[in-house]
């Protein structure tokens, strides 16, 4: 048994399809289900976020975006309030 008091906050940086990066802030258990983010943990650290798909669309040069949210599953935003991003493929698993 942990002695270990509960998780603090990280901050995790999506970039999106045009390149900014946001960042969005929550308890580690929101992004890492491997239990990664420890405070022992070599930072930068490669995590997954779970996210709705919104719709698929192609921007003015042809190229395939997908528009998610990451209000759920968890209500994960940007501290202005964001969740509604624009991503390449790629960018997800299992999409």
């Amino acid at each position: 048994m942990s002695d270990d008091p509960q998780p603090g906050w990280v901050e995790v940086q999506l970039t999106d399809a045009t390149g900014t990066v946001w960042s969005l802030f929550d308890k580690p258990p929101i992004f890492d289900a491997d239990g990664q983010l420890t405070p022992d943990a070599t930072y930068p650290v490669d995590v997954e976020l779970d996210c709705e798909i919104v719709t698929r669309e192609a921007d003015d040069n042809g190229r395939e975006l997908v528009v998610i949210s990451t209000r759920r599953p968890w209500g994960v935003e940007t501290e202005s309030g964001r969740h509604r991003f624009e991503v390449e493929p790629g960018q997800l698993a299992g999409a």
